[in-house]
C-alpha cells in the first residue's frame, strides 16, 4: 500500500513542479534585467497558468481520483480490481473530467477577459513608476491626481497596485476610453525602456525557488523510476 502512494506523490511532484520551475526561472530572469519589464495582463496570467498547469490539471485529476472509493484498489496494489472498476465507471469519470476541465477553462477565460486592460511591470521601484505615470499623463494633456490606489483626472482613469518587496507594479485601467489606455500603455513602455534598475532582492528569492523546485522534481523523477522498477 505504501509503494503506490509514494509513486503517486512522486508523479505529482514531477508533473506539478517542472512547469512551476520554468515559470519561476522566467520570473527570476525578468527581475535580473537591466530595465523594467512591462507585461500585458493576459500574457502575465497565461504565464501564471502555465506555471500552475501541473497543479491544475494533474493535481486536480489526482484529487478526483483520491476521492473515488475505487482508488483503494490501486492503493492496495490490486491493479486488476482497479482496472475493472475503471472500465465499469469510465463514463462517469469522463463526465467528471469534462466538467472539471470546462470549469477550469471558464475561470481562466473570464480572468483573461478581465485583465485585458491591465499591465504588470516587473523589476521597477513603485515610486519611480508613479513618477513616470504622472509624466505620461502630463504629456497627453491629462494631468492626474492620486487618491489612494486610484489615479483621477476628471474621472477615475486607473488603479495602481504595488508590491514593494518584489518591485512589481500592476496598472489596472478602469476608464472606458480604450484609446487613451493604449496610448498610455505605449508611452509607458517607451519610458520604462530607458530606465535602469538596481539589484532586486526578489531575483535571489525566485532563483532559490527555481532551484528548489527543479531539484525536488528531479528527485521525484528518480524515485518514480526506482519505484516502477520495484513493481516489475
Amino acid at each position: 500500500m505504501v509503494l503506490p502512494f509514494i509513486l503517486a506523490v512522486c508523479l505529482c511532484g514531477v508533473f506539478c513542479l517542472i512547469p512551476l520551475a520554468v515559470y519561476l526561472w522566467w520570473l527570476a530572469r525578468v527581475t535580473r534585467g537591466e530595465h523594467p519589464k512591462p507585461v500585458s495582463g493576459p500574457w502575465d496570467f497565461a504565464g501564471l497558468m502555465v506555471g500552475l498547469s501541473g497543479f491544475v490539471v494533474f493535481g486536480g485529476g489526482l484529487l478526483l481520483t483520491v476521492c473515488q472509493s475505487n482508488f483503494r484498489y490501486w492503493m492496495r496494489g490490486n491493479a486488476e480490481a482497479f482496472r475493472s472498476a475503471w472500465i465499469q465507471e469510465r463514463v462517469t469519470w469522463a463526465v467528471l473530467v469534462a466538467f472539471y476541465l470546462l470549469a477550469v477553462a471558464g475561470v481562466a477565460g473570464l480572468t483573461l477577459l478581465a485583465r485585458r486592460r491591465t499591465v504588470v511591470v516587473y523589476n521597477v521601484e513603485p515610486a519611480a513608476f508613479e513618477t513616470l505615470l504622472v509624466e505620461v499623463f502630463d504629456q497627453l494633456g491629462r494631468p492626474v491626481e492620486r487618491r489612494g490606489r486610484q489615479w483621477i483626472a476628471d474621472k477615475p482613469l486607473c488603479e495602481v497596485d504595488t508590491f514593494e518587496a518584489g518591485r512589481t507594479v500592476t496598472l489596472r485601467w478602469v476608464c472606458e476610453d480604450v484609446r487613451l489606455f493604449e496610448e498610455v500603455d505605449r508611452q509607458l513602455r517607451a519610458a520604462l525602456a530607458t530606465q535602469s534598475t538596481g539589484d532586486n532582492p526578489a531575483s535571489r528569492w525566485l532563483t532559490a525557488a527555481t532551484v528548489g523546485s527543479a531539484v525536488t522534481a528531479a528527485c521525484s523523477f528518480g524515485l518514480l523510476l526506482y519505484g516502477l522498477s520495484l513493481m516489475r
